[in-house]
């Protein structure tokens, strides 16, 4: 197994996501890091206070440091590495099926263009991220965890379309992951599920469409 080989890259990522321990996470920690998430997207990333996460999980402020004695940026922190991690699981199954390169491109497209659709979370997270990278607001440890987990995401992309035949797709790989990011501006956000097959259908032509462009 070669070092761009798809494979390998989904073991690495893989690995990395093993780091990742969520077994100690207890209930009440993630029903807090839960509720964070439900209202930062129906109320804005900033208006969310240790006060509004109390009443939403129907307990005293001061009983959150419990949970998370570093306060709002423990958890926002944590509802980051939550959202990755489950992303990350759903990366894995999704690819695990695919019995080639070309197969396993069209499943990591597929998967990343239905949760940017159909999860408001994933558009709230690079918002942040995006955010992070021009006014520099996330602790230099967890912008290097996102840096790593971006690149290592990044990667598959990468391997499967050079064992596609693709030769430095590095950059056709970005464009793809954008347009991919930014799907909820071109396609619908409430889609049924027919409509979801065809937009799919269409998010993975346009991307094998940008492999093929001359860059």
């Amino acid at each position: 197994m070669s070092s761009t080989s798809y494979k390998a890259a989904r073991d690495a990522f893989a690995h990395r996501l093993e780091e990742w321990d969520w077994a100690g996470q207890g209930a009440s920690r993630r029903h807090i890091l839960e509720a964070f998430l439900q209202l930062a997207i129906a109320n804005g990333f900033n208006s969310v206070s240790m006060r509004t996460i109390a009443n939403a999980v129907n307990i005293k402020p001061p009983s959150l440091y419990s949970h998370f004695p570093g306060g709002r940026d423990e958890i926002v922190a944590e509802s980051l590495r939550w959202h990755f991690h489950r992303f990350g699981v759903a990366l894995l199954e999704a690819v695990d099926q695919a019995e080639s390169a070309g197969a396993f491109w069209d499943a990591m497209v597929r998967l990343h263009f239905t949760r940017q659709v159909t999860l408001p979370e994933s558009n709230l997270w690079d918002l942040l991220v995006a955010t992070d990278r021009m006014a520099t607001i996330l602790p230099a440890d967890l912008r290097a965890q996102v840096d790593d987990w971006v690149s290592l995401h990044e990667n598959m992309y990468v391997a499967a379309a050079v064992d596609m035949g693709f030769k430095q797709p590095e950059e056709r790989v970005r464009v793809v992951m954008t347009l991919l990011e930014g799907a909820t501006r071109w396609a619908s956000t409430d889609p049924d599920d027919e409509e979801l097959t065809a937009l799919t259908d269409r998010a993975i032509a346009l991307s094998r469409t940008i492999l093929e462009m001359d860059f």
